[in-house]
């Protein structure tokens, strides 16, 4: 099994995308449903948190450009 630390986005996203077809399904019991509704929401937070880090680093970027463009 492949540990949180070793996860790519796409692949905390492709099991999201899987829990919510799987929530989808009328022959899903209510058990599975929860079970399924955890793991989206842990796939969810984490690739929330993918994406706040990458923003945080595009702003930085972004400022530290700026900032070379000023000295010019």
């Amino acid at each position: 099994m492949i540990s949180d630390t070793e996860m790519t986005f796409e692949m905390a996203l492709a099991k999201l995308e899987a829990a919510a077809d799987a929530l989808k399904k009328d022959s899903t019991t209510l058990e599975e449903a929860m079970n399924y509704f955890d793991e989206g929401l842990k796939q969810y937070n984490y690739c929330s948190k993918i994406l706040a880090d990458a923003k945080q680093k595009v702003l930085l970027y972004e400022a530290e450009n700026n900032s070379l463009k000023e000295m010019d």
